[in-house]
C-alpha cells in the first residue's frame, strides 16, 4: 500500500509539473504576441504619420506575424482545456462557445448547404492553416450534432458543385486580392469532404470560385448539387452575397 502511495504522489507530481510547463509555455506565448501587437502599433503610428517611409505590406506582414503567434498560444490553451477538463459536459459546452466565438455559420436550406467564415481563406503558401481548419472542423461536428438531436437532415453531397465566394474589404487596397489558384483550397474542402461529401474526388466534385467586394473580409461557401449549380449561379450573380446568405 505505501508503495502504491508514492507512486500515486510521484506521478501526481510529474502531471502538476507538466501542468506548470505548459502554462509557462503559454505566458511566454502570450508575452511574445504582446510584444508584437505593440510592435504593430507602433509601426501604425508610423504609418499614419508617414514619419518613415514605411508601406502597408510592412504593416500587413508584422500583423500576420502577431495573428500566427496568437494561434499558437491558442492552440496551447486548447491542449490544456483538453487535459485539464475532466467534465465531459463543460468540453462540450467549451467547444460550443468556440464556435461562436470564430464567428462561422452554416444555413441548409432547398439542399443547399451555406458555411459563412468572418475570415479569408489563407494562401496555399501559408504556412500556418490551423487558424481556419480546426475552427471548421469543430463547428462542422457541433452542426452535425444539433440537426441530429432535432432529427433535421445533415446533408450529404455525391456530384455536387462547391462555391467559394471570397469577400474582400472595398476600403482596403486592391492589391490584397489574391488569385483564385493562390487560395489554400485543399485543407478547407478536406474537411467539408470529411462531413457532407461522398467524395472530394474532381469526378463527383467540382470547385468554382468568384471574388467580390464588400463591407467585410469574409468566405462564403456554398455545397450545391451539380445538376442546380448553372441555373442558381445565374440567379446569384444578379443579387449581393448579404442577399441570399
Amino acid at each position: 500500500m505505501e508503495e502504491l502511495s508514492i507512486i500515486a504522489e510521484t506521478n501526481e507530481k510529474e502531471v502538476l509539473q507538466k501542468l506548470r510547463a505548459q502554462l509557462d509555455a503559454g505566458q511566454k506565448a502570450a508575452g511574445h504576441v504582446e510584444q508584437m501587437l505593440a510592435e504593430s502599433r507602433n509601426l501604425l503610428l508610423a504609418y499614419s504619420r508617414k514619419t518613415v517611409n514605411i508601406h502597408y505590406e510592412n504593416l500587413s506582414d508584422m500583423i500576420v506575424e502577431a495573428a500566427k503567434s496568437s494561434e499558437v498560444l491558442t492552440e496551447k490553451m486548447r491542449r490544456l482545456v483538453l487535459e485539464m477538463t475532466l467534465d465531459k459536459r463543460k468540453y462540450e459546452r467549451y467547444k460550443s462557445d468556440v464556435v461562436l466565438i470564430h464567428g462561422i455559420k452554416l444555413k441548409y436550406q432547398d439542399e443547399i448547404l451555406c458555411i459563412s467564415l468572418p475570415v479569408l481563406i489563407p494562401h496555399r503558401k501559408a504556412e500556418y492553416t490551423d487558424y481556419i481548419y480546426r475552427p471548421l472542423y469543430t463547428a462542422f461536428q457541433h452542426w452535425c450534432m444539433q440537426q441530429a438531436e432535432n432529427n433535421q437532415v445533415i446533408p450529404e453531397y455525391k456530384n455536387c458543385t462547391v462555391c467559394f465566394f471570397h469577400l474582400y474589404d472595398k476600403n482596403l487596397p486592391l492589391y490584397r486580392v489574391r488569385d483564385h489558384d493562390n487560395m489554400e483550397e485543399k485543407h478547407v474542402l478536406d474537411v467539408i469532404a470529411n462531413f457532407f461529401l461522398t467524395s472530394d474526388s474532381g469526378y463527383y466534385t467540382s470547385t468554382y470560385h468568384e471574388t467580390r467586394m464588400e463591407e467585410k473580409d469574409r468566405t462564403v461557401i456554398y455545397l450545391i448539387p451539380a445538376e442546380v449549380f448553372p441555373s442558381w449561379l445565374q440567379e446569384k450573380r444578379e443579387q449581393t452575397i448579404s442577399n441570399f446568405l
